[in-house]
């Protein structure tokens, strides 16, 4: 009987999202069977054609080539996003002076939504009128071409994705800090415990359910971006920045309208992200 008061709970909810989702997931995995390509007055209709987009797909550069460069952009980003999040988190736990208005601070980005940030960093970024190469300027260096060159765009979107998400992890590793008890804390000092066996030994122990969660959700969405890549680099320059969804968007309705290859392309790389997510999971559930 108690094992059916969760599923009471959840069933409602759940009955809604199916039928919200499945009917618009099964018809994009069924139309990655098909040849249905809208630049070839084909809108109302298509040819059954199996797993051909799924080979073509298997044997595209260009897609594995978004593939690389998605993940190339979620591991740094969240690294970098990580790193900066547990830091702050930190200093703002421990309440140094004006930690009120940080605390604000971060959440502000939150507030903004993809595209505006993108709009704002193409602004701020251009090599000629930006203000980034401006205050370079003023130091007598020359400004970097943050969206022209290859081997410095990717970085420049990790930049602004940092500026946009890193509020997400301080505010979940935050709850995580506020959750250690503090008699473990007072216990440690007492054994002479300094700062960096403090935060070895106890606090970043504590904080590993909260890093698996951030973990989650940050990589999932890392792995989804779409509108940084569109807004500021159209993918270019020489597709160092074609992301997996910008690619996915191209083969569809933002150029080529192969619907149905666009379509076995977005189921393809649904199920790697799931694989992730499930190897994400995997390590969650072993924590006691």
């Amino acid at each position: 009987m108690k094992r059916r008061v969760p599923v009471t709970f959840i069933l409602p909810s759940a009955v809604v999202l199916l039928a919200v989702a499945a009917f618009p997931v099964g018809f994009g995995v069924w139309a990655g069977f098909h040849q249905w390509n809208w630049s070839l007055g084909q809108a109302d209709n298509w040819s059954f054609i199996g797993l051909d987009n799924y080979v073509r797909l298997l044997r595209s550069p260009e897609f594995w080539n978004s593939i690389k460069v998605t993940v190339y952009f979620a591991v740094v980003s969240v690294a970098v996003e990580l790193v900066v999040g547990l830091g702050i988190a930190l200093l703002l736990h421990h309440n140094v002076r004006g930690s009120w208005f940080f605390r604000s601070a971060v959440v502000f980005p939150l507030m903004v939504s993809d595209i505006v940030a993108a709009v704002i960093f193409s602004t701020l970024l251009d090599p000629t009128l930006g203000s980034f190469n401006y205050f370079i300027g003023l130091f007598g260096l020359p400004g970097p071409n943050w969206v022209g060159n290859p081997n410095l765009v990717i970085l420049t979107l990790v930049m602004v994705d940092t500026w946009w998400q890193t509020g997400n992890i301080i505010l979940i590793l935050l709850a995580g800090l506020t959750s250690i008890p503090q008699d473990r804390v007072d216990m440690a000092s007492i054994d002479g415990a300094g700062g960096w066996k403090m935060l070895v030994h106890i606090t970043l122990p504590a904080l590993k359910p909260f890093i698996l969660v951030a973990l989650v959700f940050r990589t999932i969405d890392a792995l989804r971006v779409f509108a940084l890549a569109w807004a500021i680099t159209k993918g270019g320059p020489s597709r160092a920045t074609d992301v997996a969804q910008l690619y996915i968007f191209k083969q569809g309705i933002g150029g080529f309208f192969n619907m149905g290859y666009a379509s076995a392309a977005a189921t393809l790389f649904a199920i790697m992200v799931g694989l992730v997510s499930g190897i994400y999971l995997l390590f969650m559930r072993r924590e006691p």
